[in-house]
């Protein structure tokens, strides 16, 4: 008896744990098929995840202005409306204004940066040839295929993986939408994040309500910090390169302020045209140009950073650099330009929701 019930024992358990195991393997698989499913979902949506992002933080930056003229008695679509149009004004002007001679600096840069390009060429042909001689040195038909590879493997990196947003209309298309969700984004920001919160559960909602609005105050700052700062470079890159005597300094001036918006990245990049233009003529040139824009980043970094963006998120610049590349290996230019805020959004949410918690419990 004390056998046979220990035996029917054991074969219950067996198959009490073959059911559990079998359950657990069902469970992990429609989890791993979900995840699955989710990932393909968000890659196949990407463009409109970047505009969605690029919309957000448009509603932050015009939220800077809304909110003191809401506080002010002002409603805030009246507001709202009120500032968009008012930016998108004085662009306009400053185009109006600016663009004969924007225009005419472009030119000078189109016309001339092939010509620097293909100097820098000739001298390193022939450092090259210097060293290894007739032997060593590559042939035309080698070096054609090779420079136009090159040329559509920059291309791809610059586009990135985005199919609608490379396209003329699906980049005009991208603005249209980006300028009017940040506005509507603008005009109810409670509507959107009380939606957001009531995605999670009741217990929940005040803690990931408080980190929504904590992150949207940081990037706030940041963005008002970078602008501060994109103006600041312009201003400066445009007076230094007029000092050195170098051609469409403020063509080059636009450009280094733009690309301040990418830390680390966009001086690099903006740098380039302007030592080019200055080898065409002479090596000396190039290397105040080299040392003119050190000069105003170390300025930047040290001094004006600082003072302007001491209240905004700080952000490790190797993990900065990293995301960066990743981004732009994905994405194109439009990832890399993203990088900052979206890597910015993601640490305050992993430090607010996670280890600030984890700390408090210790």
């Amino acid at each position: 008896m004390g056998a046979g019930a220990n035996g029917e024992g054991r074969g219950h358990g067996s198959g009490h744990d073959g059911r559990v195991t079998l359950g657990f393997v069902a469970r992990a698989t429609l989890v791993v098929i979900g995840l699955w499913a989710f990932a393909s979902l968000i890659w196949l949506g990407r463009d409109i995840l970047f505009v969605a992002f690029f919309g957000v933080l448009v509603a932050l930056f015009l939220s800077i202005f809304v909110d003191p003229l809401e506080r002010w008695g002002v409603p805030r679509p009246i507001a709202a409306v009120a500032v968009l149009f008012a930016f998108v004004g004085l662009l306009c002007v400053a185009f109006l204004l600016l663009w004969p001679t924007l225009q005419a600096q472009f030119s000078v840069i189109g016309r001339e940066l092939p010509q620097a390009v293909e100097g820098l060429e000739s001298w390193f042909r022939g450092q090259y040839r210097l060293m290894v001689g007739e032997v060593g040195r590559p042939r035309d038909e080698f070096l054609q295929p090779l420079r136009e590879r090159l040329a559509r493997e920059a291309a791809n990196i610059v586009g990135g993986a985005l199919p609608l947003l490379n396209t003329v209309v699906g980049a005009l298309f991208g603005l249209f939408v980006t300028v009017f969700s940040g506005l509507y984004l603008s005009i109810g920001p409670e509507v959107y994040l009380s939606g957001l919160t009531r995605l999670f559960p009741p217990r929940s909602r005040p803690r990931i309500r408080r980190a929504l609005n904590a992150v949207a105050a940081d990037l706030r700052l940041w963005i008002l910090g970078t602008a501060i700062n994109m103006v600041v470079i312009g201003a400066a890159t445009t007076l230094g390169v007029w000092l050195l005597g170098l051609p469409a300094p403020l063509a080059l001036g636009l450009i280094a302020g733009l690309l301040e918006f990418i830390p680390i990245y966009g001086p690099i990049l903006s740098a380039i045209p302007a030592v080019l233009l200055a080898l065409l003529v002479s090596p000396g040139d190039a290397l105040w140009v080299v040392v003119l824009y050190t000069g105003i980043q170390q300025v930047e970094s040290n001094v004006l950073a600082p003072l302007v963006m001491r209240s905004a998120v700080r952000l490790p610049p190797a993990l900065t650099l990293l995301f960066g590349a990743l981004m732009a290996v994905l994405f194109g230019f439009l990832g890399l330009l993203l990088a900052v805020p979206i890597l910015a959004a993601a640490l305050a949410l992993i430090r607010r929701l996670y280890v600030e918690p984890l700390e408090a419990a210790a």
